[in-house]
């Protein structure tokens, strides 16, 4: 099996263990609190701005969101387990998943794949398989907000990702930096989240999916 073929495998059964993860473990209260934090509940009511924003909810409140320590992947993989080989390595990448800002330094549509530098950490030459970004996006430069997921052979984001205009960063993360001071939580990942789900709504660009 190539990295494509596994990406794909692993993508299919990654969506059917979250939806169980949600069913199983995704209490009301976490799903609250953490509509709370993004600003998504008023008075009580879930207030989606479209229809990308429930799976934006979920992602963070399935990985960032933390309850005694614990994110509900966590608490899931403790209480249930895994059922075969491929979600016991999904689990093992959720554990070591992490969002940053990432810049597309290069994108070959051959191989499915996009070339990342990550400008919050200082990594380069990270290699992501997306099928969708790397037939949508057509040039260099573009700036990615997502949940980076490392696999043996791959990477692959959580599906949830903000995509901001190229050559934007130093300004990006003057913003970001600035919104973190005010977001009330100890917690980096989740300020780190909200802050670029905030830039989002006002610097972010819609991609067309083909």
């Amino acid at each position: 099996m190539n990295s494509i073929e596994k990406y794909k495998k692993y993508r299919k059964v990654g969506m059917k263990l979250n939806h169980r993860i949600m069913d199983k473990c995704l209490d009301r209260d976490t799903l609250r609190k953490s509509a709370k934090l993004l600003g998504i509940i008023q008075k009580g009511t879930f207030v989606f701005d479209n229809e990308d924003e429930t799976s934006v909810l979920m992602d963070f409140a399935l990985n960032d969101y933390r309850f005694i320590n614990k994110n509900v992947v966590e608490r899931y993989r403790e209480k249930f387990g895994w059922k075969n080989e491929i979600e016991k390595d999904i689990f093992d990448a959720l554990s070591a998943s992490y969002t940053s800002l990432f810049n597309i330094t290069s994108i070959s549509r051959l191989e499915n794949t996009l070339i990342l530098s990550d400008l919050l950490n200082k990594k380069d030459d990270i290699k992501l398989i997306d099928i969708a970004f790397s037939n949508t996006i057509t040039h260099s430069g573009y700036l990615l907000f997502t949940r980076l997921l490392p696999f043996k052979d791959f990477n692959m984001t959580s599906g949830v990702t903000f995509v901001f205009r190229p050559y934007k960063e130093n300004h990006l993360i003057r913003l970001y930096k600035k919104k973190t001071k005010k977001i009330k939580s100890d917690d980096d990942a989740i300020k780190r989240f909200i802050a670029f789900y905030e830039l989002n709504k006002t610097l972010g660009i819609d991609v067309a999916y083909i």
